[in-house]
């Protein structure tokens, strides 16, 4: 039996979408049981006070759903294909809906850190670009020139899962130019960025129980990644000159490792540089101990001092070191492009395998970059924001020895974007942090980098000059 329908006017739903399902409702809850009789669309569009033709639409949806059918002559019915079902009392939903059951996938502990991401006015963070030195207009000009120009056909379908050919090329040309890479198109695969190329490596070349070698200070979420894929980790030492080759070189002897990660040019997290002597005995280590390595450049760009060393990947490493990067600083974490530089064997292989999870990257936002190189835009920003960043190093350093020197100890970077700092035994770096953010102001408080460090990243590029004079007067408050 039918039971009263309640409609509600001028609520965004269309008359006939709340008569079709609630019709549907009272059928799935057992009040209209299969080959029950409906009234006639006239019958039931005076019983609710609506024009027939609402009636007409929602029979007329129904109908193609097989919730009912019609018969000439005899009228309109619930389907007889459908199943019985039990009457159930109408019972009014709780303003307060129990809990769903907790996931199936149990993630292990590491995973489930709370992402650093703060929009208080003041940051200290850990070494992001300054948005409002984006070439904004001119990307603005690109993205609508790679929207419009051309065969759409072409530029807004399907590609190639390696990434855009003509932008494969532009990087490849850069990355000589700037890097000293001798790479065409086919050793680069665009990705969303390091995080995703690292991912994909690992993948490809991880199986549980392999070993790989990270420095004892290094990016957690790297860490991370290569947890997740079931490896071990080796922890070398790190020193002013970076990365310890001679204790990789104990543990290479100890272990049968297949990986090994690292931030050479601005070691992650404390920005040293590591010097060419080591480089070289890394790529030795490599070759002698058939060792991936992963040589992450994540800021290559923003180096201030002289010419800046090249990467490991310029030197003749025999196909087995990879390398990534991103334009993240050059343009925003918010476009998420990268690449990855290998032997093309192993990139066509790579591409094949991000294919499975995601079918291509982003083709109108790779026409944009493309379109920035050719313009050269891209070149003439970092030129730019490179002066920028390098005043504002200096300030907070300033600032900090100043402000802070009996509290504080750090080296001014040749590059990057943050000055890893470390600060006296006493100081409670969480209890700081969290005083810092009641005030407006958030930094990290190291706990991402456990032991002897009670250090951190304060970066320096996203803030003007007059806002980190008042962030570090809020750093000192929060310190006490």
């Amino acid at each position: 039996m039918l039971r009263p329908l309640t409609l509600v006017r001028n609520n965004g739903i269309a008359l006939y979408r709340q008569i079709a399902e609630g019709l549907i409702e009272q059928i799935q809850r057992g009040y209209l049981q299969p080959g029950a009789r409906l009234p006639s669309s006239r019958q039931l569009s005076e019983q609710l006070g609506i024009h027939r033709k609402n009636v007409v639409q929602a029979y007329e949806e129904l109908l193609l759903q097989d919730w009912i059918s019609t018969s000439r002559g005899r009228g309109t019915f619930v389907s007889t294909d459908l199943p019985d079902m039990e009457a159930r009392r109408l019972v009014a939903i709780p303003e307060t809906l129990p809990a769903p059951a907790s996931a199936p996938l149990q993630l292990p502990a590491y995973l489930k850190i709370e992402e650093s991401v703060s929009h208080l006015p003041y940051h200290l963070d850990d070494g992001l670009p300054d948005p409002r030195l984006i070439p904004l207009t001119e990307l603005e000009r690109a993205w609508k020139s790679a929207l419009r120009r051309g065969n759409q056909y072409h530029r807004l379908g399907y590609t190639s899962p390696q990434g855009l050919l003509p932008l494969r090329q532009a990087l490849a040309d850069y990355l000589g130019a700037t890097r000293g890479l001798m790479v065409g198109p086919e050793h680069i695969l665009l990705t969303r960025g390091v995080t995703h190329a690292l991912h994909l490596c690992l993948t490809a070349l991880i199986k549980p129980g392999d070993k790989v070698i990270v420095p004892e200070l290094n990016w957690h979420n790297g860490n991370n990644s290569i947890r997740y894929h079931g490896a071990e980790l080796l922890t070398a030492r790190i020193d002013e000159k970076g990365l310890d080759t001679e204790h990789v070189a104990e543990l290479l002897a100890a272990h049968d490792v297949r990986f090994l990660y690292l931030t050479p040019h601005h070691q992650y997290p404390t920005t040293v540089i590591m010097p060419a002597a080591r480089r070289i005995r890394l790529l030795e280590l490599a070759r002698a101990y058939n060792l991936f390595v992963f040589e992450d450049d994540y800021d290559f760009d923003f180096h201030y001092g002289n010419v800046p060393i090249m990467p490991l990947a310029s030197a003749t490493h025999d196909g087995r070191l990879l390398y990534a990067g991103s334009f993240t600083k050059a343009i925003s974490p918010a476009f998420r492009l990268g690449y990855l530089v290998g032997e093309p064997a192993l990139i066509e292989q790579l591409a094949r395998l991000r294919r499975i999870v995601d079918r291509q990257g982003d083709p109108a936002l790779e026409y944009a970059v493309l379109e920035l190189f050719r313009l050269e835009v891209l070149p003439r920003s970092l030129r730019r924001a490179r002066g920028i960043y390098q005043r504002r190093r200096d300030h907070l350093a300033q600032l900090l020895t100043d402000h802070l020197g009996d509290q504080v100890d750090f080296r001014v970077p040749d590059g990057g974007m943050a000055i890893w700092t470390t600060f006296s035994p006493e100081t409670d770096l969480v209890a700081a942090s969290q005083r810092g953010r009641q005030s407006g102001l958030s930094f990290s408080d190291g706990s991402q980098y456990p032991g002897k460090w009670n250090g951190t990243r304060l970066g320096f590029a996203s803030m003007t000059e007059e806002e980190l004079t008042t962030a570090v007067g809020l750093l000192r408050k929060a310190l006490g």
